[in-house]
């Protein structure tokens, strides 16, 4: 029921002003409810007398018709206008509908809350601010402000939580990697002082077979000097190249023997296959692992919406 003063000039100019309906606007009077303070139009009016909510107020028609009267906006006790129903935009919310606890115009009414339960809200907003219900709601507000202290309490001590557990978990980490590190560097060691071993070995046999070779070398040359200085004699010749054959015999042997120590011990680095694995493995050295945990759920809140006789619980949880 839109709140409009009601009346409008006379389109033709001459006689008393016309009386428009309040809800339709355009659409002339024709009674006028002394309850809601409103000119009604016929189907308005017929709506108006069917309406359980409405159906008792008092029509003024035909003679009783006023050509003037105050509307409800005037007469209100305060000076805020109604609110605009948002499904029909030209009415006014005046309508409770206490079944579904639903605010409605006119027009909701008609449509959908025609047989509910229902309050006109000028009436019994009268006195709403002193009752128990507003209290009730100014209590649970409190109450919820204190619940989100709460909860905000809460949502802090997680966070330092979480960040402990980073820290905590990334020092883990850090100290598993410096072992590994510190025991791949104690492997690499060991392997190298084996292998040096293997070299210096070898090595020291091959220097003396090489030693070895410089002496032989040099009897021979002494042994071919020996020949070459006795070649005009050949008694001395004879019995230098007898002697000298024995000589070549033993560097025979000589040479042979160390032609057969002329080796080294082989190896080859073998890869670990555990390490290897690792190294090919996108998980290698760690993974994360959800921990078991034991986890308390408790309740922030639990309050009630809308009206007691439909009650509809709402619960928060939190993490203990």
């Amino acid at each position: 029921m839109a709140e409009v003063d009601g009346r409008k000039p006379d389109p033709a100019g001459v006689g008393s002003a016309v009386m428009f309906c309040g809800p339709c606007g355009d659409v002339k009077a024709s009674s006028f409810c002394k309850d809601c303070h409103e000119y009604l139009c016929s189907s308005c009016t017929r709506c108006h007398e069917r309406l359980d909510i409405t159906k008792h107020h008092q029509l003024l028609k035909g003679t009783q018709f006023p050509s003037t009267y105050p509307t409800r906006q005037k007469m209100a006790s305060d000076s805020d206008s109604f609110e605009k129903c948002s499904d029909h935009p030209l009415e006014d919310v005046k309508i409770f509908c206490k079944t579904h606890g639903a605010l409605c115009c006119v027009a909701c009414t008609a449509a959908m809350h025609e047989h509910c339960k229902k309050d006109y809200i000028p009436d019994i907003a009268q006195n709403y601010n002193t009752g128990a219900e507003y209290s009730k709601l100014q209590t649970d507000i409190q109450d919820l402000d204190q619940l989100r202290v709460r909860c905000q309490a809460d949502i802090d001590r997680c966070m330092k939580e979480v960040d402990k557990l980073n820290w905590d978990e990334v020092d883990k980490l850090k100290k598993y990697k410096k072992d590994i590190i510190e025991y791949l560097n104690k492997r690499e060691t060991e392997l190298i002082a084996e292998m040096q071993k293997l070299h210096d070995h070898d090595f020291s046999l091959l220097k003396d077979i090489q030693a070895r070779l410089k002496t032989w070398q040099s009897d021979l040359s002494d042994a071919k000097a020996n020949l070459q200085s006795h070649q005009q004699s050949t008694y001395k010749l004879f019995i230098t190249a007898k002697r000298t054959m024995a000589l070549v015999n033993q560097l025979q042997e000589s040479l042979n023997d160390m032609q057969q120590q002329t080796k080294y011990q082989r190896y080859k680095l073998v890869k670990d296959t555990s390490m290897e694995k690792i190294l090919i493995d996108k998980t290698g050295m760690a993974t994360l692992k959800a921990a078991d945990v034991d986890i308390k759920i408790g309740k922030w809140t639990m309050f009630y919406m809308g009206q007691p006789s439909e009650m509809k619980l709402h619960t928060a949880c939190y993490i203990l």
